[in-house]
């Protein structure tokens, strides 16, 4: 590669860096968006169905990152899903 499209390559990768880290950043707790009670209600959730070793059911991690991981327990879980996971359809 030329010096002369290094310096671009590298500006646009750091751009694109930045606005992913911006983004992670941005994402609020699931505590702040639904509420301590309703956030921890969704942990308890997302530990009953997860198999993950370091799941992310923690209500400082985002709503949705949380729904996610319920979704993707219940779905491995088919049939011996419990029943909140009919909340969390596809």
């Amino acid at each position: 590669m030329s010096l002369r499209f290094q310096a671009p390559a590298r500006f646009a990768c750091f751009v694109a860096v930045s606005l992913f880290a911006a983004g992670q950043a941005a994402a609020q707790s699931c505590n702040a968006e639904a509420g301590a009670d309703e956030a921890q209600t969704y942990v308890d959730q997302c530990l009953d169905v997860s198999a993950a070793t370091h799941p992310p059911c923690n209500a400082e991690n985002p709503c949705q990152m949380i729904w996610d991981e319920i979704t993707r327990g219940c779905v491995a879980l088919g049939n011996d899903a419990p029943d909140f996971c009919s909340d969390y359809g596809e």
